[in-house]
């Protein structure tokens, strides 16, 4: 996974010109897209990754397109090993300053705003409280007055953010194996949160 995180982000830095998703964000969108999937064409995606229209030469492109291929098969693979899922940042959670969590849960939301009204087209209620971590984490609604409220609760605050690889694991069953998703849900019954929103304000960090 490091030469595919190398490869990644030297092309994002040779290629843009604005300020381009890093390798945690990609990390993050590809996750939202193995969850709900959407059909992108190669510009678009890479409008997203780069953040503005790009023109990468043929052997860049096949470099990128096969890293994001080995990106999404290690995704698709921890979600179907029992040894669950695990974050990109993972390692980098330790340094509170760190701004990991907050770009990889920024570019899930990417992912996830690509088709907003699919997620909830069934279990909203679900789908909503199992959000409710990866939105308080990517800090898009730091000012919302809910969240304001989650986050001025820094133990809640760390809790729910810990919480975020297993809700994902519950989000990837729930639109991928709902019969398997119904009764893990079923088995861990209430304790979540019946809003939409939310943000990690634990550590400082930039808005995109």
């Amino acid at each position: 996974m490091q030469n595919t995180r190398s490869t990644i982000e030297h092309l994002l830095t040779q290629y843009s010109e604005e300020e381009p998703l890093n390798f945690h964000a990609v990390h993050g969108f590809m996750t939202a897209l193995a969850i709900c999937p959407v059909d992108l064409s190669e510009a678009e995606r890479n409008e997203i990754l780069f953040d503005g229209q790009v023109s990468l030469n043929s052997k860049d492109q096949k470099a990128l397109n096969q890293a994001l291929t080995d990106v999404a098969r290690s995704i698709d693979r921890q979600f179907n090993e029992e040894e669950g899922f695990t974050l990109s940042c993972e390692e980098e959670l330790d340094d509170p300053e760190d701004e990991a969590l907050f770009d990889w849960c920024g570019g899930f939301m990417e992912g996830h705003f690509l088709n907003e009204k699919q997620w909830f087209v069934e279990h909203e209620q679900e789908v909503c409280e199992l959000l409710l971590p990866v939105m308080l984490a990517s800090g898009l609604f730091d000012e919302e007055p809910e969240f304001q409220e989650i986050l001025n609760n820094e133990e809640l605050t760390e809790d729910m953010t810990s919480q975020i690889p297993e809700v994902l694991m519950e989000l990837y069953l729930l639109f991928n194996s709902p019969e398997e998703s119904s009764t893990k849900s079923a088995a861990k019954g209430a304790g979540k949160p019946n809003s939409r929103g939310g943000k990690k304000g634990s550590h400082p960090r930039k808005k995109r």
